[in-house]
């Protein structure tokens, strides 16, 4: 009898969702604001620089990476290297606020769905996606350089770019998502430490079939002040207030490895580029003033708390 009621026990635990996370370098702090769901297991990776709090199961990272961030992105690109096949996993953040309606959510994605992600409201094109790493000085020319390069290599298509937001990620640990983590963790170590143009390369390559939330990532409603167009944001539809202004909980800015002029070189990058992506640099729309002006220029925090 015993030994049933441990089997039961077992089989339970191995059904239930996971949402996990890791923070490393002090990087985030977990938020006193979360909101827990009984029937779901929590799991948070971490390098020992966070206090411990919540009803996170604290784990080691297995991953020793001398780059704090590629540490991170460790778990949250290879679920199944820390998980069952077969596991229901939600990726998030470790900066955002779990709330009500995102748990819900969560429960829907992944009862529907094998592997769900967001787009990026703005929907970016490959160069603008390029930028946004580049002109805060995320990455250096020469890496934005590389990774463009090594995946025209491969074949990839820059006209068809998806533009994920991989804050939150849902999938079911399949074999179709062993083979995807192996080939997003393989090209994230190439250029640029972010992880969104890897990420479309394995999907590229192993031509995965994407749920893809449009509303999702941010609201946003715009008014004017003084003639000046301005945007309240509020949670999309996954309940969560992602973004900058989302970041309540984040401690440190995000690590830069270009030099810090390197937004005057916006022109240069695009040029260099075009004979790689077959791309025209005129497609390069969004503008990133405010983006370069938080991380480069007048560097702070997302949102003081």
């Amino acid at each position: 009898m015993e030994k049933q009621r441990v089997l039961i026990r077992m089989d339970r635990e191995a059904s239930r969702m996971i949402i996990y996370s890791c923070i490393t370098n002090g990087y985030d702090e977990i938020p006193d604001e979360h909101y827990y769901d009984p029937d779901i297991k929590y799991v948070m990776f971490t390098d020992g620089t966070i206090k411990k709090k919540g009803p996170w199961e604290f784990r080691e990272i297995p991953c020793d990476h001398p780059c704090h961030r590629r540490r991170s992105a460790y778990v949250k690109i290879n679920p199944h290297k820390v998980f069952p096949y077969g596991t229901k996993t939600v990726w998030l953040d470790g900066c955002y606020v779990m709330t009500p309606e995102y748990v819900k959510k969560c429960k829907e994605y992944l009862s529907g769905h094998r592997f769900t992600i967001m787009r990026h409201c703005e929907k970016f094109n490959y160069y603008e996606e390029i930028l946004e790493s580049f002109l805060p000085s995320m990455c250096t020319f020469d890496e934005a350089i590389e990774i463009s390069q090594t995946i025209k290599d491969l074949g990839y298509n820059f006209k068809e770019y998806c533009s994920p937001v991989l804050a939150s990620i849902w999938r079911v640990l399949d074999q179709e998502m062993y083979n995807f983590g192996d080939l997003w963790w393989k090209y994230s170590l190439i250029g640029t430490n972010r992880d969104q143009i890897s990420f479309d390369t394995a999907r590229q390559l192993e031509q995965t079939e994407l749920n893809i939330i449009e509303d999702g990532w941010i609201r946003k409603e715009e008014y004017r002040v003084n003639g000046q167009k301005l945007y309240n944001h509020y949670p999309g539809s996954c309940g969560i207030l992602f973004g900058s202004r989302g970041k309540k909980y984040r401690k440190k800015l995000h690590p830069q490895n270009g030099h810090r002029q390197q937004w005057r070189q916006k022109k240069e990058l695009l040029n260099t580029l075009r004979p790689i992506t077959g791309l025209h640099p005129i497609i390069a729309r969004f503008n990133f003033d405010e983006f370069v002006d938080r991380n480069v220029l007048q560097p702070k925090l997302p949102i003081q708390r």
